[in-house]
């Protein structure tokens, strides 16, 4: 009995001990929010690269996406848009980020597709940690984000880790 007990009491410990520890950015899917003017930027810390070839990205933003979160999102009050940005590095090391917009249709009380397009590309800075890229996202006209995604392993990349490095 004494061992029941007291297996009890060390699991009420160490469950109290790991609820009082602070949690760090990015851990349990918490993403980055930036707020300015009325719109929204949503970034996953832990990013996924969906592409290695340039030509299957072409491809794919030309068409809606499946409804779901895209790995950075700017959502804008004027003109009511969601703007989904993909991602894909190719063998070289270019980061191209592709666009998907879609726009608020007040007739069908939805988003639609609009258009969509490559945006950017970024060759990566060098770094003793593999690839690096700083991306910049207008959020308003008041507040531009720099956005710093890194590599999480050698090409085809399948993911990035994203931080704010820089906030003006």
């Amino acid at each position: 009995m004494r061992w029941w007990i007291l297996g009890a009491i060390v699991s009420l410990i160490a469950v109290a001990h790991a609820e009082s520890q602070p949690r760090q950015p990015g851990v349990n899917g918490v993403p980055i929010r930036v707020r300015s003017g009325g719109n929204e930027l949503v970034v996953e810390r832990e990013a996924p690269v969906a592409y290695a070839r340039l030509d299957q990205l072409v491809v794919d933003i030309a068409r809606p996406a499946e409804p779901g979160a895209a790995p950075i999102r700017i959502v804008r009050s004027a003109p009511q848009q969601m703007i989904d940005y993909v991602l894909c590095v190719t063998r070289d090391g270019t980061l191209v980020v592709g666009a998907r917009t879609e726009t608020f249709d007040p007739g069908e009380r939805r988003y639609v597709f609009t258009k969509g397009e490559i945006v950017r590309s970024y060759r990566p800075l060098d770094a003793p940690e593999g690839w690096l890229w700083l991306v910049e996202v207008v959020v308003s006209r008041e507040l531009r984000v720099t956005l710093e995604l890194r590599a999480l392993g050698p090409w085809p990349v399948d993911g990035v880790t994203v931080t704010t490095g820089h906030v003006p």
